[in-house]
């Protein structure tokens, strides 16, 4: 009986350890550290030691930096917009009533010389008035045959001329009156250009100054486009560079325009920087307001250059490992420039040829204790 009791305590207490080890395996199952974790990477003096099963348990590559001709595109976006220099306002440089409107239409296409409004002058009908007295006293001197006052008249004549046109009577209009053409009552004011009809600023029968803004029209042949971009690819943008852009409007084709001005500020808080762009449009095809979407090439530059791979962004510089062969790394911090695509450009701390680790930098930073490491090499050179 009492061997009986020994062995169930034995078979009971075998089960229990063997119930015991399933879940402490269990439980570790997902904890490498516990059932044989990856072999830590041992420190060196200023470096890791790193050997070639574990470069390749971590998925270490060694590259070289290498000389190159890197090419940049800066993408953006950017809104089409009226060139300002073929924006117009139509003035008279004589005040009136408005009799009649021809355009009143925001939006509608005028060409040059159409008519855009009569208006009646009381000034406008005094000065064809004086003409019409001058050139009159003039032909009397002149069939006199005396020269007396001759020469005054036609100083008068030349004069009520002038202010005719510069009261935008055309030469037709002024040899119709010679001719006996009825004064002008009601004048026609014409479009100076061909385009588009933007704003109104009188009423029919309406009174206004001399200067006062009666229409604004702008010219659609050659348009302006704003884009924005990025403080950080600024340096890259010259005035006069081609800039490719595509419109949702016109799938599939590319409309080629050019830099024309940088502005000197940033847009608020977005830290943009506006550039215009330029564009000759004489089907009128690409319309103000319009978004687009530009895409600027940089001409190419050869320089040091590492895969973005390559580089550990840290809090404090940007850093790399730099391989110096029989499994022996060195962290190095190291200036660069912009990216280019994949690749950034190497400023200083490299130099064409090293050997540097291209992928699993962040593993071997995270695995190995690099605030020891180069903290060990702060008195070295170029850290």
């Amino acid at each position: 009986m009492k061997t009986k009791n020994i062995l169930i305590f034995l078979a009971a207490f075998l089960f229990g350890g063997f119930v015991t080890f399933l879940i402490v395996r269990n439980k570790n199952a997902g904890n490498p550290a516990q059932i044989g974790s990856k072999p830590k990477m041992k420190m060196a003096k200023g470096g890791i030691m790193v050997n070639t099963a574990q470069r390749q348990l971590y998925g270490i590559k060694i590259g070289r930096v290498k000389l190159m001709n890197l090419t940049r595109k800066i993408k953006t976006i950017g809104e089409t917009t009226y060139s300002v220099p073929l924006e117009k306002i139509v003035t008279l440089k004589y005040g009136g009533y408005v009799k009649e409107l021809f355009i009143n239409k925001p939006g509608m296409s005028v060409v040059k010389g159409e008519p855009l409004l009569t208006v009646y002058s009381p000034q406008l009908v005094n000065s064809e008035n004086n003409f019409i007295l001058a050139y009159e006293n003039y032909k009397k001197l002149k069939k006199s045959g005396f020269n007396f006052g001759k020469k005054e008249a036609k100083g008068f004549l030349n004069s009520s001329i002038y202010r005719l046109k510069q009261f935008g009577v055309t030469n037709s209009q002024i040899n119709g009156l010679k001719t006996g053409m009825p004064i002008l009552t009601n004048t026609t004011v014409y479009s100076p250009i061909s385009g588009v009809f933007l704003k109104k600023y009188i009423f029919s029968g309406s009174y206004f100054n001399a200067g006062q803004p009666l229409f604004k029209l702008a010219g659609l042949n050659r348009v302006w486009m704003n884009i924005w971009v990025y403080e950080k690819d600024m340096s890259f943008i010259k005035t006069g560079a081609t800039v490719k852009v595509t419109f949702n409007a016109y799938p599939g084709r590319i409309f080629y325009g050019r830099t024309s001005f940088i502005y000197p500020y940033l847009a608020g808080k977005k830290r943009v920087d506006e550039v215009r762009l330029v564009f000759d449009n004489p089907n009128g095809e690409i319309k103000p307001g319009m978004y687009g979407n530009a895409e600027i090439a940089v001409k190419s530059e050869k320089t040091v250059a590492v895969p973005t791979s390559a580089v550990l962004i840290t809090g404090a510089k940007p850093l790399v490992f730099v391989y110096k062969g029989k499994g022996y790394f060195i962290p190095k911090y190291v200036v660069i420039g912009t990216r280019y695509g994949d690749y950034y450009p190497v400023i200083s701390g490299l130099k064409d040829g090293e050997r540097i680790v291209v992928s699993g930098t962040f593993l071997m930073s995270s695995d190995s204790n690099l605030s020891q490491t180069t903290g060990s090499m702060a008195g070295m050179p170029g850290m």
